[in-house]
Parts: structure tokens; sequence; C-alpha cells
């Protein structure tokens, strides 16, 4: 999760949110931005706004309550293979489990837009069995699609 010192004072404050210029996410966990378009009724347009999620549960309900124009994942360079964070447009995620130890282990698979994939889950990789069936959990390339079609018909 993205997190605020609550010494940190806000840059503004706008109805009942508080604007800074800064957070903080205390792990080196995945985490996914998602720009999001939502209609502006006073000044009849669509805007653009970024969300910031911490968890696949967050990012799919955000993609059922909302308008989404891309996803992207935001990956620490151990997941991506490399010395850097790395940002990557998403196309899908999918998921799947397996028994590690007698317990229940859940792994994901990030489908990225340039045709790589990444896994990410409970255990070491090497620990993983060598094939592992996955199951369609989201994919945003259909959400868009979807969404692209309603809004053409408004």
């Amino acid at each position: 999760m993205f997190s605020v010192f609550r010494s940190t004072f806000p840059k503004a404050l706008i109805d009942d949110v508080e604007l800074h210029d800064s957070i903080e996410l205390e792990t080196f966990i995945p985490w996914f931005l998602c720009e999001v378009v939502e209609y502006d009724e006073i000044n009849n347009c669509s805007v653009a706004t970024m969300h910031f999620v911490t968890s696949i549960d967050s990012l799919i309900s955000i993609c059922h309550y909302y308008d989404i124009k891309q996803i992207y994942l935001v990956s620490p360079a151990y997941l991506n293979k490399s010395d850097v964070w790395k940002i990557d447009l998403l196309h899908s995620i999918r998921t799947s489990t397996y028994l590690d130890d007698d317990v229940n282990r859940t792994i994901y698979k990030f489908v990225l837009m340039n045709g790589n994939d990444l896994i990410y889950g409970q255990s070491e990789p090497e620990k993983m069995p060598n094939k592992v069936a996955f199951d369609l959990l989201i994919d945003f390339e259909q959400l868009k699609m979807k969404s692209d079609s309603t809004r053409n018909h408004l």
C-alpha cells in the first residue's frame, strides 16, 4: 500500500480530498497505474485521472466500476529480471494455484502488451512445478474494447 506520513501536510485540500505531492510505497511489490476516464457533467467532457493500485483485487474492482483507458504494470527489478523498476502496458492477468509443502500457493502471470509475461507469487519460482496451467483472471484489452464501444454509443 502507498502511504503518506501524518506529519506530511497536504499541498491542497479540495472538498474532503487531501492532495499530496509525494507518496511512499514501503514494499518492493508490483503495482498498477490505471488511466481512468470519467465524464465531467459540469463541463460536459471526459477527464482522465490516474489511479495508483497495489492489490490485484482492488485493480479488478476498479475495472468493473470505472471506464479504464490503459493499465500499466510497474514492476520491481527482481520481477522483471533487470537492474531497474519498469513500467509496461498490461494486457491481462492469469492465475494458478499449486501445492507447495502442503500449502496451496497462488501465482499470477502478468501478460504484457509487448507479448512478454512476468510470474509473481507467494513462493520462489524454483519451487513452482515445471508445468503450471494458468486461468484467465481478467483481460484488460477486452474490458477496454467493451468500454470503447459503450463510449462510442453515448
